[in-house]
């Protein structure tokens, strides 16, 4: 048997005021597990884009400072 029927098998022979709990705690947890995952790495084309932001930015800071 694996875990999930397991779980599943003590869940159904809960009241349903108990089945509500293990609801909040599962959707707890699952939250939990969100925050601690690293965010997504910047994929080329982002990375690109901002770069190219950056550059456009220091440009016309130098071009303001030639002034």
């Amino acid at each position: 048997m694996q875990l999930h029927e397991e779980i599943q098998q003590h869940l159904v022979n809960l009241e349903p005021c108990l089945q509500a709990e293990v609801l909040d705690f599962v959707l707890f947890l699952d939250e939990k597990q969100k925050a601690q995952q690293p965010k997504q790495a910047v994929n080329d084309y982002k990375a690109l884009t901002i770069h190219q932001q950056l550059m456009d930015r220091y440009a016309d800071a130098f071009a303001k400072l030639a002034q």
